[in-house]
């Protein structure tokens, strides 16, 4: 392959309206999640340079905590700023272009933007110049964009599209067409019977030269501004093909893979009522059963100093010793937390709310197992039932057991006759039997999700 730059740009910013309320990328494929599997694919191809994943606005944390160990590893030895979450757009075109940009940044890339308005060039006309897209000042860069829902692309795939892209400028893989297609109209009826043997499903990774990727996205930006403002409609792109083809020129092709699936809803994953017989092949492509729950446990403990409050549960003890920590320090949900993260394989609190972000500085860690609970959720499942161990010398917890145990349901969303809490004591013995800390056991039992 000619020696060029590759960025990987992967989506997840959408709002997987038709996955039962959850987030799909989330969910959970033999215990790595979809979006893990996703990035996966990209890893090891030569002159990676730079990769970038889009998230919902807001939710950058729970994506960044979505990724493996592993994986963040492999993305870090691309070197600094050279990973980027980049908070989408309202649609996919903007999100990609968002992703585009950051990119850009990241690599030194320069596009000449568009005009400013439309400059009525019609779709296919011809190469970048001829449509009003101008061409990139680092053209050996080639930029792969995949949906962040399709975890089965083999890395076979994405060195296949990379290689062609290079020679080709702009490529999509194809798989052939299983069912017959029929062109219908407004009312339903058949209007075209298109040869099959012609068509192909398009999937992703796509593969395009850099800059005029990124030149055709700010003027289909800046034409979707001036049809705005002038209450008129703007073209409408299903997928990067569609508009290189639009502002650019040619899209080849290059044969896809039957296992490349995207999730779209729920009985898209293996292992439930509809994907129960895998989607997978031999690279990459994970299985798993579906399980009627899972367990997860979590331990913790803080130090305990003068001058701090002393928060369990969410509840607040009257004493003259509390826990010291980056957030409210309340052992007894982080621990929690961990559980619950372990149960559906999403790493851990120091992961999701690292305590080297300012953001989390004196949190609620009421507010931090909510956001825990609400990720097991989107993976597609439910908290059960926690049963957790407070280990601390005095004061007595007994008679805020029930506070305690009131406080934690209403964070989880659960019943408190589902929570129990247990106080136990060193006997003098330890950190925490010294009175020099307190130590907190949780252990969480997570069950499918319905509906």
């Amino acid at each position: 392959m000619p020696e060029k730059r590759i960025a990987v740009l992967v989506t997840a910013a959408g709002r997987s309206e038709r996955f039962g309320g959850t987030k799909k990328e989330f969910a959970q494929v033999e215990g790595r999640s979809v979006l893990d599997l996703a990035v996966s694919a990209f890893l090891s191809l030569p002159g990676l340079a730079a990769l970038a994943v889009t998230a919902p606005p807001g939710r950058e944390p729970e994506t960044l905590a979505a990724l493996s160990s592993a994986t963040k590893a492999a993305l870090e030895s691309l070197g600094p700023g050279r990973f980027l979450l980049v908070a989408g757009g309202s649609t996919r075109r903007e999100s990609v272009r968002l992703g585009l940009e950051a990119l850009a940044g990241a690599m030194g890339i320069t596009a000449n933007g568009p005009s400013g308005g439309p400059s009525g060039g019609e779709p296919g006309a011809g190469p970048a110049g001829a449509a009003g897209a101008a061409p990139a000042a680092a053209p050996e860069a080639i930029v792969l964009v995949h949906d962040g829902a399709r975890p089965w692309a083999s890395e076979r795939l994405a060195l296949r599209v990379a290689r062609a892209t290079a020679e080709r400028g702009a490529v999509v893989p194809l798989v052939p067409l299983v069912d017959t297609p029929k062109e219908t109209g407004p009312d339903g009826t058949i209007l075209r019977h298109p040869r099959r043997e012609s068509m192909g499903a398009a999937q992703t990774p796509q593969g395009f030269l850099f800059g005029p990727l990124l030149a055709a996205h700010r003027r289909a930006a800046a034409e979707a501004g001036a049809a705005a403002e002038a209450g008129a409609a703007s073209r409408d792109f299903t997928d990067d093909a569609e508009l290189w083809a639009a502002y650019v020129g040619p899209v080849a092709s290059v044969e896809g893979e039957i296992s490349n699936k995207k999730i779209t809803v729920l009985g898209d994953l293996p292992g439930t009522a509809r994907g129960a017989s895998g989607a997978g092949g031999t690279d990459g492509a994970a299985r798993t059963v579906a399980a009627p729950f899972r367990v997860g446990q979590g331990w913790d403990i803080h130090r305990l100093v003068p001058g701090r409050p002393l928060v369990l549960g969410g509840v607040a003890i009257p004493s003259d010793l509390g826990e010291d920590g980056h957030s409210d320090g309340d052992a007894l949900l982080h621990a929690i937390i961990d559980a619950l993260l372990g149960a559906v394989a999403l790493g851990d609190i120091g992961q999701l709310f690292p305590p080297s972000d300012e953001a989390w500085r004196g949190a609620d860690s009421r507010d931090l197992a909510a956001r825990a609970a609400a990720l097991v959720r989107e993976a597609g499942w439910e908290p059960g039932n926690v049963d957790c161990t407070v280990v601390l010398e005095r004061p007595r917890l007994g008679p805020h057991r029930d506070a305690m145990r009131e406080s934690i349901a209403a964070v989880l969303g659960i019943d408190a006759a589902a929570v129990a809490v247990k106080a136990k004591t060193k006997e003098g013995l330890d950190a925490a039997g010294e009175l020099r800390a307190v130590e907190a056991q949780a252990v969480v039992l997570v069950v499918p999700r319905r509906g």
